[in-house]
């Protein structure tokens, strides 16, 4: 029994970002209480590769991969919590019979609910399922724990009953009783496939569930009955795991779960949570309390935590010890485009915005990723776009997007090596970087030593501009591939070096320099740098691009040094702050005309806001000291996602510059560029910003096991 009725401060004022306690913090924690209008959409619970369930912030399951439904996720949109007492029920979500209102704080992993009821007793509920940066094994339990929270408001002694039920797949045809580290029953078919629903055992509760299937389908259900005194407090821990193994990609190709590595069965990976969940608990939150007692902004702070909730929803962790398997220790990781909104699986150009946290937090999976790329390198140094599609593994992409692809991979091998600082992986690599490199000089078709672009469009068609803005066509030579060819260069240089192989880093020193000659000459037009420029064919655009800095933002989260002339970069964000942030007030609308008005002319990637492009373009202005505005532009977009358009746990990849709202792409992977804020507000590059002591290295130190 307790006497503290909800998991955090729910008197703290809802829908603003607030400092509020919280239970399991030291100090108060930033965040958003959600109450009416309630988001559509919740925290997934789940973590790496596991599948996820959205807990909504109606009370209700929605959305829901953990049966292998990924493209798109099944949908629940069920209530599955109810309480008795008094002799009244009410399932725990919004509407007719049940809470006449909530109210909702999501920091992933977590999502901490208090439900008002007409009844006389107070309910609250902490759901979270184990995530914990640098343990990758920890973070791969599927599993989901309910600690609900019932109060006695009454002046009587109640009775009062809890009861959670979960539908499954609707094939499980046996049912077994756990006894052990929790009450409960688990489902499976004949194959074993299936899931548990359990409590974890409490004195003065008593716990009850099924122990044979129903007459006819329906949901498993598991009961926690006990007794409340007035104003007693009482804590019931349910928890619900999941054993769907093996499924059959895109491709038809028979995949495995690498959560199979460690658990045989779901009532295995339910007292495996029940028996650790005191730590498992303490390590998720942890990590939190790091971030929330550094002095970042108060947005950032919450938008950190919650960005992570796209690991759940959009990543698959394959584990295969087939002979013929070329994946490095039996395993690959990745992360799709987005499962809900764009299903590819490890799209290039999201990535290099999104792999952050996989690259900080876990970067041992980080390598299994980049190895897949490698892997699938053409003989003529082409990396492919992406592994496959919707969540195929083994079927690349060539010849899309295809400017950029192999210039960025090499940056991607960077900020590897920079992470680890392994100069065996470097070594490992390097061919691959080189032969990359090799390839992208091919697409420079004028020989000036900047890529040119390579649009394929149909006359009259946008699509594929093969760049990322896939919809906008550009010719010639633009700012955005061209800079970013640029970084790609003085990385490769840099890693020759290392390497032992000189003349290839001077080769690549040459053409950066002739490249960023002919960049100056092509495209400043004296105030910023255009979007493109066709000498050849006598066209160009002087639409100003927000991230037309992109390539400076690379050489800077390489910690390479500035790649174009200091003057021209503070010409161009002034340029920036005027045109593309003056016509919007929700971030940086991607392409202005001169005048300032908004490019209507060339679609929706032209006239609204990419958010993880312009999270970099807050970043380039607060490594060049322009920090006002890089904050102000970050906290735009952190604003348009929380609270514009309540989507924080399903972000979106295109807003609209009106209003905020989304306009394209929902559950993006680009979005995760958030998580390279903090080292750009720090002016360091991947490799100082994982040095010890810093702000990475705390986070994971505060969530290892010996805490």
């Amino acid at each position: 029994m307790d006497t503290q009725s909800t998991f955090f401060d729910d008197s703290a004022p809802c829908g603003v970002l607030k400092e509020f306690q919280a239970e399991g913090f030291r100090s108060p924690v930033v965040g958003i209480i959600y109450d009416s209008p309630l988001p559509s959409s919740g925290v997934p619970l789940g973590a790496l590769g596991t599948g996820f369930i959205e807990f909504r912030p109606d009370g209700t399951l929605g959305q829901c991969s953990i049966l292998n439904d990924f493209v798109p996720p099944r949908e629940l949109s069920t209530a599955f919590l109810a309480v008795e007492a008094g002799g009244e029920r009410r399932d725990l979500q919004t509407g007719p019979g049940g809470a006449a209102a909530v109210r909702y704080w999501g920091h992933y992993p977590f999502a901490d609910v208090a439900f008002e009821l007409d009844m006389p007793i107070a309910i609250a509920v902490r759901a979270f399922s184990p995530f914990i940066p640098g343990d990758k094994d920890s973070s791969n339990i599927p599993a989901a724990v309910f600690m609900v929270r019932v109060t006695n408001d009454s002046g009587r002694l109640l009775q009062a009953k809890l009861e959670l039920s979960f539908p499954g797949s609707g094939a499980e045809s046996r049912a077994e009783r756990m006894t052990s580290a929790l009450h409960g029953v688990s489902m499976a078919d004949g194959r074993g496939y299936g899931y548990a629903v359990g409590a974890v055992p409490a004195p003065g509760v008593t716990i009850g569930a099924q122990d044979s299937l129903p007459d006819s389908p329906g949901p498993s259900k598991v009961t926690a009955d006990f007794s409340l005194a007035t104003g007693e407090t009482a804590e019931v821990t349910f928890i619900l795991a999941w054993f769907y193994p093996y499924f059959k990609d895109s491709d038809w190709k028979v995949r495995r779960h690498r959560y199979c590595v460690r658990f045989g069965s779901a009532s295995e990976v339910a007292e495996f949570t029940a028996r650790r969940l005191g730590d498992l608990l303490r390590r998720s939150l942890a990590w939190q309390q790091v971030i929330y007692e550094t002095d970042l902004p108060p947005w950032l702070k919450d938008a950190l935590v919650n960005a992570l909730y796209s690991l759940p929803k959009n990543s698959i962790w394959i584990y295969d010890d087939d002979p013929d398997s070329w994946y490095p220790s039996h395993e690959i990781f990745a992360h799709s485009e987005s499962f809900t909104g764009c299903p590819i699986t490890e799209t290039m150009v999201c990535r290099f915005h999104g792999h952050f946290p996989m690259l900080m937090l876990f970067p041992e999976l980080e390598r299994t990723t980049l190895e897949g790329f490698r892997h699938y390198q053409l003989g003529s140094g082409e990396i492919p776009f992406s592994f496959g599609t919707p969540n195929g593994l083994d079927r690349p992409h060539y010849r899309c997007q295809h400017p950029l692809n192999s210039a960025e991979y090499v940056q991607l091998v960077h900020r590897y090596i920079g992470r680890t600082g392994d100069e065996e992986d470097l070594k490992h690599f390097y061919p691959s970087v080189k032969a990359a490199i090799e390839f992208a000089k091919t697409l420079d078709t004028d020989g000036d030593c900047l890529v040119n672009e390579h649009p394929h469009p149909l006359p009259g068609e946008s699509w594929p501009a093969n760049q990322f803005y896939d919809i906008w066509p550009w010719r010639g030579t633009s700012a955005y591939v061209a800079g970013i060819w640029l970084a790609s260069l003085l990385s490769a240089a840099e890693m020759a070096t290392r390497a032992g192989d000189p003349d290839f880093a001077r080769l690549c020193r040459d053409w950066f320099e002739r490249g960023r000659q002919t960049f100056d000459s092509k495209l400043w037009n004296g105030r910023y740098y255009a979007l493109w420029s066709d000498p050849d064919g006598g066209v160009s655009s002087e639409i100003c691009l927000a991230n037309q800095l992109m390539g400076d933002w690379c050489s800077r989260v390489l910690g390479v040094g500035r790649l174009l002339p200091e003057e021209r970069v503070h010409g161009a964000l002034d340029s920036v702050v005027r045109l593309n942030m003056g016509a919007t007030r929700w971030g940086a609308v991607n392409g202005c005309l001169p005048d300032g008005s908004i490019d209507e002319a060339d679609g929706d990637h032209a006239r609204h806001i990419f958010v993880g492009e312009c999270y970099c373009t807050a970043m380039t202005m607060m490594y060049e000291g322009r920090m006002e505005a890089g904050l102000e532009l970050a906290k735009r977009l952190a604003h348009s996602l929380a609270i514009a358009s309540l989507s924080p746990w399903n972000q979106h990849c295109l807003i609209s510059s009106a209003d905020g709202t989304p306009v394209w792409g929902s559950d993006y992977y680009s979005d995760m560029a958030v998580w390279a804020v903090p080292m750009a507000l720090s002016g360091q590059g991947v490799a100082s910003f994982a040095a010890s002591g810093g702000l990475l290295d705390r986070i994971i130190c505060a969530a290892d096991s010996n805490g």
